[in-house]
């Protein structure tokens, strides 16, 4: 489930905040002649694809920054003096990424035109972020949050319409409280569209609540398959208290099933993992005379 969660900005995506920092895709993904890198939402996890919009016989590939290939190509698009050769069309052209440090998109060549840029990206989610500032007030059977002295936004909570998920539980104002439960689902909010403004997924079905108390928490979900191997990792831990042996050979048995289908796919990656490789010969490299 490598692309779960998966979001696309383009270059026309409005601005948005995340982690104390406003992303503006209009600037970020919309590159100069010459340009090497760039910069990607804050919140990036994995880059998936980019695309060109502004050109479509453009093409970006990932490649490794440390890799052979990558040095070559960027040295083979210098001149004899170091410079770059200047262009003036992109048209029909292969560039190739890699993402370095924490989210700089690196490209070489160099670009030689302006470009539209398209990205889809896994994004990381946030840990357990909550809001209780203010009252909210819902209508039984609407779907509109309003919002009094609240600070949704400011509090960093994000809903659905950021690809993530936040409940809402009103009459609480504490986390702290004995009556929040965990076998229970709370109504998930839609979007969050500023400090007093928010909506829900479906309609509220309870009472009208008027300036009531609320707590709005973030929930991170965890796909489905991960959820027998936290159990599994759970049993072992409790079998260690009756058996240790016994549970170290089991915890070995799980441990290496773990590795050889979640752990791939839940890695955090900052440089790409890449079709692109050292292996000259697949491009009629060097090794192919």
């Amino acid at each position: 489930m490598k692309k779960w969660g998966i979001q696309t900005l383009t270059s026309t995506s409005s601005a948005f905040t995340r982690e104390g920092e406003t992303y503006t895709p209009s600037t970020s993904l919309v590159t100069t002649s010459g340009q090497t890198t760039l910069s990607l939402p804050p919140d990036l996890g994995e880059i998936v694809r980019i695309l060109c919009t502004s050109d479509t016989s453009v093409r970006f590939a990932p490649a490794q920054f440390e890799s052979q290939y990558w040095i070559d190509l960027e040295q083979g698009a210098r001149n004899t003096d170091g410079t770059f050769p200047a262009g003036t069309s992109s048209q029909g052209f292969t560039y190739h990424y890699d993402v370095i440090a924490e989210r700089t998109l690196a490209i070489t060549p160099p670009l030689v035109a302006d470009l539209d840029l398209s990205i889809d990206y896994t994004p990381m989610k946030r840990p357990l972020y909550y809001t209780n500032t203010g009252t909210v007030t819902i209508a039984q059977s609407g779907t509109t949050i309003i919002g009094t002295g609240t600070a949704f936004v400011t509090d960093g909570v994000f809903a659905a319409n950021a690809g993530q998920r936040a409940e809402i539980i009103t009459g609480l104002s504490t986390l702290a409280s004995t009556s929040l439960r965990l076998d229970r689902d709370y109504p998930t909010v839609a979007t969050i569209t500023s400090d007093t403004a928010a909506t829900l997924n479906v309609a509220w079905t309870p009472a009208t609540v008027t300036d009531s108390t609320f707590i709005i928490a973030m929930a991170p979900m965890a796909p489905r398959v991960y959820h027998r191997w936290i159990a599994r990792l759970a049993a072992v831990y409790m079998l260690s208290k009756v058996n240790p042996e016994l549970s170290d050979k089991y915890a070995r048995q799980v441990m290496e099933k773990l590795s050889n289908t979640v752990a791939p796919t839940a890695n955090r990656r900052q440089i790409q993992e890449s079709p692109i490789t050292d292996a000259e010969a697949s491009f009629g490299g060097l090794s192919e005379f």
